[in-house]
């Protein structure tokens, strides 16, 4: 039961690594997509228009803080959780990502955490007795 348990759980190990790469690959893309088109935006207006000194300082500065609020967001707390800084998803959360995506799984993978969990817990509460 132990062996298969360590199996699982390095499988949920692997799925949640693969789980912030998938999300820092999607924060890549819309970093880009969102920083290209939002200097884009910047660039035609400026053209466009003929702003004073200190609106086109105004915009500047809120380009920077959309990018920066951008790689935040999407770049920097997904890389920070792939590398298990901060708070990370716990196996339980994972097990109920899986079984929304696989029916046949479902709770099994969840009721198996629980029960280890449960059993762990069983057993110190007899020790301590």
């Amino acid at each position: 039961m132990n062996a298969s348990y360590q199996i699982l759980v390095s499988r949920l190990d692997e799925f949640i690594r693969k789980y912030y790469k998938n999300l820092l690959l999607r924060g890549l893309l819309y970093a880009s997509s969102l920083g290209l088109s939002f200097y884009i935006t910047l660039v035609v207006m400026a053209y466009y228009g003929d702003f004073s000194v200190p609106l086109r300082a105004t915009l500047f500065y809120l380009f920077m803080g959309g990018n920066l609020f951008i790689l935040t967001r999407y770049i920097a707390i997904p890389l920070l959780k792939l590398y298990r800084i901060g708070n990370v998803i716990d196996y339980e959360y994972a097990a109920l990502i899986i079984g929304k995506h696989f029916s046949e799984v479902q709770d099994k993978l969840l009721n198996i955490l629980q029960l280890k969990k449960q059993a762990d817990t069983n057993s110190v509460t007899l020790l301590e007795a």
